[in-house]
């Protein structure tokens, strides 16, 4: 367990305690953090300008890009303050759409979660989709329908998330559209929180904060723990700072509904390389938004918890999942994010760049490199580390309720693991992007 203890001081000044609520600094953890996240800098800045005359130009910029990506996401996290709605300035009516397929008893709990959230029943309708399921599915949204009131659609044949959705649609006219993935729950005050972020007629959609809720099952999910927290919390802050989220996340996001539905038809004819897209829905309705102008937003206290992949095979599978996702609508989003703020679509490229980049660099300094004594490891290794570090860090003194505290080292193996995925399962994905075969929910 992390203890926290309260700063405490005899007389700050001004100038103190304003730095202290600029970088969000509440404890000794959190000071410890910025503390380290200075040093960093200066150790990255150093290291850099010193291999500067050493390496091909590509994988100095290459370098500098990851340096200042990562960074930026940090000084972000403490620029981002949204100026949300009050609570319950705005209680729109809200249907929630959750399709399923094969999740037997663990939709009951996500229904669950629905049906206590503190929103007013007469304003909230929750829409269960069992999309084809060949298990008990069937029976357990009968029984969420009875108990919860939850409308029950069921679809005699597997069509796809995204056709799931899309049924769902037609049996609504609420002014906001909340999309939860069969295998989250969210917290009570989940859409109250969420509904705060709609303060300009130019957001179409707020993306919620998705915390594990199967943390302590192992140490793979214990890493994905820290992962999800530190992506959401530092990566969306910097995306939303600027209005451009770039992927309104499955497990738990609201749209304006005027704006989705009319991109409904065009959502569910994507093609990519001649096939039609059957996956990557959520980045797919996110870049569609963006394309034409919209806002996307992210607020930390809109939160979700979801079940993560507990054994390697399981993980594997979803990563290269998620690689072809984003790879297939990265690519797709390269011809619209230059509108976007030029700071959001620097961040878009840049990490596209990084992304593509990164088997060449990381061959580089652990294969080619050592095997022809251009390189050492240990100097690629090292600044990994450095970065890990800087990461659990941050989740060591920024984790809150209800995220799951977990041990301060558990997210070290996402060092193998990055690496393994950077050299073989992202080629991987590239080279599997028409593969269709897992396409279905």
């Amino acid at each position: 367990m992390v203890s926290t203890h309260k700063i405490t001081d005899d007389g700050p000044t001004e100038s103190m305690f304003s730095l202290r609520k600029f970088l969000k600094i509440k404890t000794r953890q959190q000071l410890a953090f910025w503390m380290f996240f200075v040093g960093l800098v200066c150790i990255v800045f150093a290291i850099r300008l010193g291999l500067n005359l050493e390496f091909h130009p590509m994988f100095i910029i290459y370098m500098w890009l990851v340096a200042v990506l990562i960074l930026s996401r940090y000084v972000f996290f403490a620029l981002y303050n949204p100026p949300l709605l009050g609570l319950g300035e705005y209680e729109p009516t809200v249907t929630v759409i959750v399709p399923a397929k094969n999740e037997s008893d663990a939709i009951y709990d996500t229904a669950e979660a629905l049906y206590r959230a503190d929103y007013p029943k007469s304003k909230l309708k929750v829409i269960l989709i069992n999309d084809g399921s060949d298990d008990d599915t069937a029976e357990w949204m009968d029984k969420c329908g009875k108990e919860f009131g939850c409308e029950v659609i069921h679809l005699a044949d597997n069509v796809g998330k995204r056709e799931a959705i899309a049924v769902g649609m037609k049996h609504h006219k609420s002014e906001l559209t909340i999309l939860v993935d069969s295998d989250s729950v969210i917290e009570a005050d989940a859409i109250k929180e969420g509904v705060r972020g709609f303060y300009s007629p130019k957001i179409g959609a707020v993306c919620g904060h998705t915390d594990v809720k199967n943390a302590k099952v192992n140490w793979l999910t214990r890493m994905q723990t820290q992962q999800y927290f530190i992506a959401f919390r530092s990566f969306k802050s910097l995306e939303s700072y600027f209005g451009s989220v770039i992927c309104c996340s499955g497990a738990f996001s609201i749209y304006r509904t005027n704006i989705i539905k009319p991109r409904m038809k065009e959502w569910l004819n994507q093609t990519f390389l001649g096939l039609k897209r059957t996956y990557g829905d959520d980045r797919g309705l996110t870049n569609l938004l963006l394309r034409d102008g919209y806002d996307t937003i992210y607020v930390p206290n809109a939160v979700a918890r979801t079940a993560v992949p507990y054994t390697l095979m399981q993980w594997i599978r979803q990563q290269i999942r998620w690689r072809r996702s984003f790879l297939m609508e990265s690519i797709s989003a390269v011809s619209h994010m230059w509108r976007r703020p030029r700071p959001a679509a620097l961040a878009f490229y840049g990490v596209l760049f990084v992304t593509l980049m990164a088997p060449f660099v990381v061959g580089y300094f652990l294969i080619y490199g050592p095997i022809t004594g251009v390189t050492n490891p240990l100097t690629y290794a090292s600044g990994l580390t450095m970065i890990v570090m800087l990461h659990q860090t941050f989740y060591w003194a920024f984790q809150m309720p209800p995220a799951d505290r977990v041990g301060f080292f558990s997210f070290m193996p996402m060092m193998p693991l990055w690496i393994f995925a950077t050299l073989f399962m992202l080629p991987w994905a590239l080279l599997t992007l028409r593969e269709r075969s897992w396409g279905t929910r």
